[in-house]
């Protein structure tokens, strides 16, 4: 009856909670019953009762006292080590579902962003600079190019591109609706066959005159005595084309009776050499008024085509177009700094974001840990009372076939000594503020490494004033 309540006790005491890991036995079964059956367990006693074994002075154990009890630290051990086995996947588990790889991440990332940041800002700083030698060089011609041409102001800037074709469409317009108006009645195909023909007059006049005073005539604004005189010359050259150009078309119109003919042409010309001012009727002087004026309108749209002063503008242009070009350069490596630095950041949001995630399945390994840690103390009992039911079951068949009295110690509990173990709690949740706080500590790190970094690409005013004057 003993024995049977001592078995219902074993059973009562083991039940694990749980399956520690697949396909893994951490908790050896104890049949006390099969134990005691591979042992000979009552017939070891007996035998060993009746050859008086132990004395009844002996304090210690027998072979068979020291077998069970050996078995069963041997059971220990092996728990141990599988216990040990489990926690540490579970450990590892949640380490993981805290994202321990992810937390180094909130903690390390920073300090390669920095670096990261740091050189790309040291990479484009070369290419910065030379997109400043420019500009500062583009500024030097222009200010050398002003001192020189004692200029204090900055360059006229032109009208509007549509305004100034509008001029010429004009003077052209001015000039085609009389020269067609005038020679229609010389042409056998009348207005059409007029405009076909003197089309190639205003190409003359007005683009001649342009062409003329754009390219030699704007000279004269120049401080150089030679490119003066060069420009007057130019401009003569221009009024010149354009009053004997419009006096031998006005000529050409007194000429009608001979059509569009070569011979009319070479009246015309013949006339112009020594008759210059003579024309028939005021009508080919009308002719010839319009045509000039509208030279003049050429020879004035050339000069505001851009500033009158020739070099000028492109100096002025070749200086904006370098500080464009630096300010690109720039902004391109400012935004360059700004996509590293952001995507750092999106990596550590979505790192803290999978921290959170997976720390909601830690309780649940929290709970495993503490149930295997339980279960393991109650393995230890149940060794304990199985050890002592064997060395019971063994002392009573010694106790039955001795003679002498038994020692002692048969009457004292049985003590089986095994290793201490403890398995340390999982905590089962992550601390939110600490891990907010990293968050938070990482971006500000890479928010002051951007701006850091941005410094050190100088905008062009700060790199002006960091060159030394010439």
């Amino acid at each position: 009856m003993a024995r049977e309540s001592k078995r219902t006790l074993i059973d009562r005491l083991f039940r694990a909670k749980h399956d520690y890991l697949p396909g893994t036995t951490i908790f050896r079964d104890v049949d006390v019953e099969l134990i005691a059956e591979e042992m000979k367990l009552e017939a070891l006693g007996e035998r060993d009762g009746r050859a008086e074994v132990p004395s009844s002075t002996s304090n210690r154990a027998t072979a068979a006292e020291n077998e069970i009890l050996g078995r069963f630290r041997s059971y220990w051990d092996e728990a141990v080590q599988g216990a040990r086995a489990a926690h540490e996947s579970y450990s590892t588990r949640a380490a993981s579902l805290t994202s321990a790889t992810d937390l180094e991440t909130l903690v390390g990332e920073p300090h390669s962003i920095v670096s990261q940041l740091e050189q790309s800002a040291r990479s484009r700083l070369d290419t910065l600079k030379a997109s400043f030698e420019q500009h500062r060089d583009a500024s030097r011609a222009l200010e050398s190019f002003k001192t020189r041409e004692g200029l204090d102001r900055p360059p006229k800037q032109p009208k509007s591109f549509g305004v100034r074709i509008l001029i010429l469409v004009i003077a052209a317009a001015i000039e085609l609706a009389i020269n067609i108006g005038t020679f229609a009645a010389g042409d056998e195909f009348g207005l059409a066959g007029a405009a076909l023909k003197v089309i190639a007059v205003p190409l003359l006049n007005i683009g001649g005159v342009f062409f003329l005073v754009f390219m030699i005539g704007r000279q004269i604004t120049r401080q150089n005595v030679s490119a003066k005189v060069i420009g007057l010359a130019g401009l003569s050259l221009a009024f010149g084309w354009a009053f004997f150009l419009n006096l031998a078309v006005a000529h050409w119109r007194d000429s009608l009776g001979l059509a569009f003919s070569a011979d009319a042409g070479k009246m015309a010309l013949d006339r112009v050499l020594h008759a210059t001012f003579e024309l028939n009727d005021i009508t080919s002087w009308v002719l010839f008024a319009a045509g000039f004026a509208a030279a003049i309108l050429g020879a004035i749209d050339a000069f505001i085509w851009h500033d009158p002063h020739p070099g000028f503008t492109s100096h002025f242009n070749a200086k904006v177009s370098a500080a464009a070009a630096f300010e690109a350069e720039r902004d391109d490596a400012l935004y360059q700094l700004d996509e590293i630095a952001d995507d750092a950041i999106a990596r550590l949001k979505d790192a803290l974001k999978r921290a959170e995630t997976n720390a909601s399945r830690r309780p649940e390994l929290a709970q495993r840990a503490a149930a295997l840690a339980e279960d393991l103390k109650v393995y230890e009992a149940t060794l304990g009372a199985a050890a002592e039911d064997l060395v019971t079951r063994y002392r009573e068949a010694n106790q039955r076939a001795r003679t002498s009295p038994s020692p002692e110690r048969f009457d004292a509990p049985v003590a089986l000594k095994l290793s201490k173990v403890s398995l340390p709690p999982i905590p089962p949740s992550i601390n939110a503020n600490e891990v907010d706080g990293l968050l938070s500590d990482a971006i500000r790190r890479i928010a002051t490494a951007r701006d850091e970094a941005a410094d050190k690409l100088p905008t062009l005013s700060e790199w002006s004033r960091k060159e030394p004057t010439t």
